[in-house]
């Protein structure tokens, strides 16, 4: 039996002109960010950049604790090795 990825896929489906949902994972803003595959100084600039401008889900602020970048939700602004 053969399974159809498309079904199974992650992608939201929005009717045309409606504002994507706000990231609920660092992975999610990472690739929103366009930076799923840049360094880690890229990436922590890049969250630290969004961040300026937008408040964080809970499960956001998690999924950022989880994968490393704690320290711009406290304030921090270097990387963390």
């Amino acid at each position: 039996m053969q399974f159809n990825e498309r079904f199974y896929d992650d992608s939201n489906f929005l009717p045309i002109g409606m504002p994507m949902p706000d990231p609920y994972t660092t992975g999610v803003l990472l690739n929103r960010l366009k930076l799923g595959r840049a360094d880690r100084a890229t990436q922590f600039a890049g969250i630290s950049e969004w961040l300026r401008d937008h408040t964080p889900s809970a499960g956001l602020v998690r999924s950022l604790r989880r994968r490393g970048f704690g320290d711009l939700l406290d304030g921090g602004n270097d990387p963390q090795p």
